[in-house]
């Protein structure tokens, strides 16, 4: 990411508390719009960006993002300040790989957005970005998410994007559709070989 930057537009979506600012700064972008669906999450994160003094312009939104509008599920918060609450619940494999993550249960009803109507709540059109660049980390919900992005994914250069390629969220996305989804709207992955996919990880796609 640093080697194709600047990138001046980044949407992060499952922003926690906006542990990248300071790198996307960097990148060189001028704005930034962080999504957040934890309502007390968000609170930090408005937070934390209001402390940010450079030039770069850092947007929030608290909102859960998926395929549709009005859509109303149910959010699970997680005990790690946030860091792994989804709309799903966890499976075995969450268990093992991360023993000190688990589900408070507590749960949320929430009404869900999609991210082309926060985009133009927002005033942000991509078609005016040079470079923009999308980031997904909402805990297996990533599909739901680019479905209800459209075709509106070619308009971003570069995505960054959690994916798994073992079953870590009961019914969350899986790496295969993941990347099917992306290849289907002319993106490439840039980060790995197919072979060295991380089993849970970030990976990195650039439109062609």
């Amino acid at each position: 990411m640093q080697q194709l930057s600047p990138v001046d537009l980044i949407i992060h979506v499952g922003a926690h508390w906006a542990e990248d600012a300071e790198i996307y700064e960097q990148y060189g972008a001028k704005t930034v719009l962080w999504i957040e669906a934890d309502p007390d999450t968000y609170d930090k994160l408005c937070n934390v960006v209001a402390e940010r003094k450079g030039e770069t312009r850092h947007l929030t939104e608290c909102a859960l993002v998926s395929s549709s509008d009005g859509q109303e599920l149910e959010f699970h918060r997680y005990n790690n300040d946030g860091a792994s609450s989804s709309v799903y619940s966890t499976t075995d494999t969450f268990k093992a790989r991360f023993p000190n993550s688990f589900e408070t249960g507590e749960v949320i009803a929430m009404q869900t957005r999609s991210l082309p109507d926060i985009l133009a709540a927002h005033g942000i059109d991509l078609g005016q970005a040079n470079r923009a660049m999308l980031v997904l980390d909402v805990q297996g919900h990533e599909y739901s998410v680019l479905q209800g992005l459209g075709d509106l994914l070619q308009q971003f250069h570069l995505c960054k994007c959690e994916v798994s390629r073992i079953p870590v969220y009961d019914g969350g996305a899986q790496f295969p559709e993941l990347d099917a989804h992306f290849r289907q709207h002319d993106f490439k992955l840039i980060s790995h070989w197919y072979a060295l996919v991380p089993r849970h990880g970030d990976v990195l796609y650039q439109h062609r």
